[in-house]
């Protein structure tokens, strides 16, 4: 298990926000950030983003060709490529879950389940958003090797990263 009090923050790749990084692998980032302010995103050119509001009023993104995209709903994972330039436009201080994965080669998906609702496997990650999975609490991650007992009342979101055979 991940506790999140134990997560180090640190600043943003650009150096414009903070983040708290919960796990990594090759091709592939798992984390929190502050969105505090308005500010520019990193860039992650050649990566798929997929970033989900947990606290705050939310933000709006503008990404390249014009295109915004505004998040105000909890728990909703909305899914963006990483190539910037993007400004974030936050209504007050956001906390959101990123997940990142670099293509070809890696891919990801974010979706919020129930306890009863959960899958398993080598590189899947369960944050808790509500509730209890195993003795894992609100924003704790633990990582799905094994089946894992959820309280009734469990909000989960369920991050799968998988390599994929595009070279």
């Amino acid at each position: 298990m991940i506790r999140a009090a134990d997560l180090t923050e640190s600043p943003w790749v650009n150096g414009a926000g903070r983040k708290a990084d919960i796990a990594s692998g090759e091709g592939w980032l798992l984390g929190f950030a502050w969105l505090d302010q308005d500010a520019p995103f990193s860039d992650y050119r050649g990566h798929d983003r997929t970033i989900m509001l947990l606290e705050g009023l939310g933000f709006s993104l503008d990404l390249p060709a014009g295109r915004t995209v505004t998040v105000t709903e909890r728990y909703k994972p909305v899914a963006f490529d990483g190539t910037g330039p993007m400004a974030c436009h936050v209504r007050g201080p956001c906390r959101v879950l990123n997940a990142i994965s670099a293509y070809p080669g890696f891919s990801h998906t974010m979706q919020v389940m129930t306890g009863a609702d959960l899958v398993w496997g080598p590189e899947v990650f369960a944050v808790v958003l509500r509730g209890k999975l195993g003795d894992a609490e609100p924003m704790d991650t633990v990582r799905l090797t094994e089946r894992v007992t959820a309280s009734a009342d469990a909000l989960i979101a369920v991050i799968r990263f998988e390599r994929t055979n595009d070279t």
